[in-house]
């Protein structure tokens, strides 16, 4: 199954971390293990057979857990576990046709619902998972509408990313996420490549889980494409198939390099379109 990505390449969301800053509003025991357990759909996920079966995953999932995340978890709590189901929507619902008007809608009151929340606790300090989640539906709202949100929620993903970074400074994926923000942004809106490249390097470094070094290590491949370096590319790719046999996305992300693009011109793209 092909992967149309947002152009913060899965942002969704492969986010397994511990929140360990001592002066955050973290998510109880039983919400981490919700989120951590979504969170764990992703790689069956990217073998499912076809975009629609990986959308009945999730709904399948979503529907077991309804009542579960409406009785034991906190507004904070849903907030960030309605963030991530959307995202992981997004992920495929955008690559089956005649689904964008109710991807839009979704992404549409799912990002001001989650910048309303944000904006009133702006004077309290918030779990990194409500600054990673609220910033990730924020920014596969944007892939899917760029010329009507850009400049409305732009520096908001960017801000979101940084204090899930600031909060865990071994956050893998919000260093991750951060850096694809700079990628695509242009220098004179504060984007950089350069510093993008540090943060992509950064969120190798802090990566732990397998996830994590998967996804990190599939966009530093693409920055050596891009550097022209293949064989490191191909080399970094080489290895990930072999920890991660059958991965459609792995699949995907050959098929782009064969026709001359990284992963990130892939993107560009399509948001050109």
């Amino acid at each position: 199954m092909k992967k149309k990505q947002y152009f913060l390449t899965f942002a969704m969301l492969s986010l397994i971390a511990i929140a360990n800053a001592a002066a955050q509003v973290t998510v109880s025991p039983y919400a981490e293990g919700l989120i951590q357990e979504l969170l764990a759909l992703k790689l069956p996920l990217d073998t499912a057979p076809t975009p629609q079966s990986a959308v009945d995953m999730i709904n399948n999932w979503e529907a077991a857990n309804k009542s579960k995340i409406e009785q034991n978890c906190n507004e904070l709590e849903q907030l960030v576990l309605t963030n991530l189901l959307c995202v992981n929507k997004y992920n495929y619902m955008v690559q089956i046709k005649g689904t964008k008007k109710e991807l839009d809608k979704l992404l549409s009151t799912q990002t001001k619902t989650a910048k309303k929340w944000i904006d009133s606790h702006k004077n309290e300090t918030a779990s990194k998972w409500a600054y990673l989640t609220s910033g990730s539906v924020a920014a596969v709202y944007m892939a899917l509408e760029p010329l009507k949100t850009a400049f409305t929620y732009g520096y908001f993903v960017r801000d979101m990313f940084q204090k899930a970074a600031d909060l865990d400074s071994s956050f893998s994926y919000a260093w991750r996420n951060l850096a694809q923000w700079y990628y695509y942004c242009p220098d004179f809106l504060g984007g950089g490549k350069k510093k993008a490249k540090q943060l992509f390097q950064t969120s190798m470094e802090t990566a732990v889980s397998s996830i994590d070094v998967f996804e990190a290590t599939i966009l530093v491949s693409q920055l050596r494409y891009d550097d022209k370096d293949y064989s490191s590319c191909d080399a970094m790719l080489n290895n990930l198939e072999i920890q991660f046999p059958n991965n459609s996305y792995l699949a995907f992300i050959r098929e782009v390099n064969s026709k001359g693009e990284s992963i990130f011109k892939y993107h560009n793209h399509k948001a050109d379109k």
